[in-house]
């Protein structure tokens, strides 16, 4: 394959008198040259782009019988180019070559060029404009390349859409959303490590939700309502809060709780598991338990932040004949730093879901659970941090005052029998 110094230097006798090619400003720069293959013939075109009299332009070389010589050149948009790369966008069988023009010092315009006839003709009818992108086969990898658009808002806040190429438009890719919006996920939760901000909780949450993580996008979502002057507004924030509210109830969830012994739970939100395998979590838990696979075990989680420092906490749920007693099954609460799980409290004879109560202790939110089996009297037990930790074993502890009104979330809120949870497996190297 050809370097880029070199493709540049068959490109150069080509081109107009006193024009120049252009630099990505890159790190290091690099010249916005490549070769690529695009009509799908199977031979690498040369293609470039120049600056000539003002004006930006690309240049296409073809090889005939050992001969280098043009076969397009086409004047550009903007005053600069901040993407030039090429990648299957239209067809698995060719590239398209993707550029962005710049037109601002924080926009660019997209074009995304198909070999045609008469030479590259730009898909995308009108303007196209974004501040960052990314251009990858996201998802299931199918040979066709979308495309992130990351558009500037304020300071360093972005909002972000994938699209793909329906054969006649841009459409947005939704169902690649769980897998490219971690990298977003990550962005703003270090950009809140620098400062803390309602635009960027908000932009938080909005990742979150597009991931399917409803109960962390809620957090996120609190946070930003607790500034002055709350980003977007605050009645689009309450609003986006109760449709959360809404979409974390549906589907695999379990029977709610009956109220019971001047217990009143009719205020209690039900929340089912996450349903991506989490590998780093898995590694923790096998070490924690000393699993050694030993029959068949699954496990359930969901991210609560029991302590309100805006970095969740994970609470694990096992299910399998190596957890499991006749009194209920283990349990454990982990903290994660940097993708690190350290374990903060190790529980047994728990049975789903588990209440994640509003009321505190020693600044961290009580703990319901529901103890019943093994020839013990049901009731519901209460269990209180005590600056450390949480007490192990939920059946020794106090119970829930009669005419207690219960306010919180109902983790783990998944019917065992339909969901079948994510499977423990051992790693290597674990």
């Amino acid at each position: 394959m050809w370097d880029s110094h070199y493709v540049m230097n068959v490109i150069l006798p080509f081109l107009p008198p006193y024009s120049e090619i252009v630099e990505l400003e890159t790190t290091p720069k690099q010249p916005a040259v490549g070769a690529v293959d695009l009509d799908g013939d199977g031979v690498l075109e040369m293609v470039g782009a120049f600056y000539w009299r003002g004006e930006n332009y690309i240049i296409v070389l073809k090889c005939f019988y050992g001969t280098w010589q043009v076969v397009n050149v086409m004047k550009g948009k903007g005053y600069g180019i901040t993407y030039f790369g090429a990648a299957p966008f239209t067809s698995p069988s060719k590239n398209n070559l993707i550029v962005g023009w710049q037109v601002a010092s924080h926009w660019s315009d997209l074009s995304v060029y198909e070999w045609a006839d008469s030479g590259l003709q730009d898909v995308i009818v009108g303007n196209r404009y974004y501040s960052m992108i990314d251009v990858e086969d996201m998802g299931e990898k199918d040979g066709i390349s979308e495309v992130a658009l990351w558009k500037h808002d304020t300071g360093v806040a972005y909002r972000v859409e994938v699209f793909r190429w329906s054969g006649t438009e841009f459409e947005l890719a939704v169902d690649v959303y769980p897998d490219y919006f971690k990298k977003v996920e990550r962005y703003y939760k270090n950009v809140l490590k620098e400062q803390d901000s309602t635009t960027y909780w908000y932009y938080l949450a909005d990742a979150q939700i597009k991931r399917g993580k409803y109960e962390e996008a809620l957090t996120s979502i609190e946070k930003a309502l607790s500034f002055d002057y709350p980003y977007p507004g605050e009645e689009e924030l309450l609003t986006l809060k109760k449709e959360l509210k809404k979409l974390r109830n549906q589907s695999d969830s379990y029977e709610p709780f009956v109220n019971k012994g001047d217990i009143d739970l009719s205020s209690i939100q039900y929340i089912t598991s996450e349903k991506e395998r989490d590998p780093q979590l898995e590694k923790a838990l096998i070490k924690e338990f000393e699993y050694t696979d030993e029959g068949k075990a699954r496990y359930y989680y969901n991210k609560v932040d029991l302590d309100g420092d805006g970095n969740p906490e994970t609470f694990v749920y096992l299910v399998g004949p190596y957890f499991c007693g006749t009194g209920g099954c283990s349990a454990a609460i982990f903290k994660e730093q940097d993708g690190d799980y350290s374990l903060l409290t190790r529980f047994s004879v728990v049975n789903n879901p588990v209440i994640i109560s509003d009321a505190k202790t020693n600044g961290y939110k009580d703990i319901i659970m529901n103890v019943y089996g093994g020839g013990i009297e049901p009731f519901f037990a209460r269990l209180t941090y005590n600056g450390i930790t949480y007490p192990g074993n939920p059946s020794v502890q106090p119970k829930v005052e009669p005419g207690t009104k219960l306010e919180g979330v109902a983790i783990v809120a998944d019917d065992l029998g339909e969901s079948s949870g994510i499977e423990l497996k051992q790693h290597n190297g674990s």
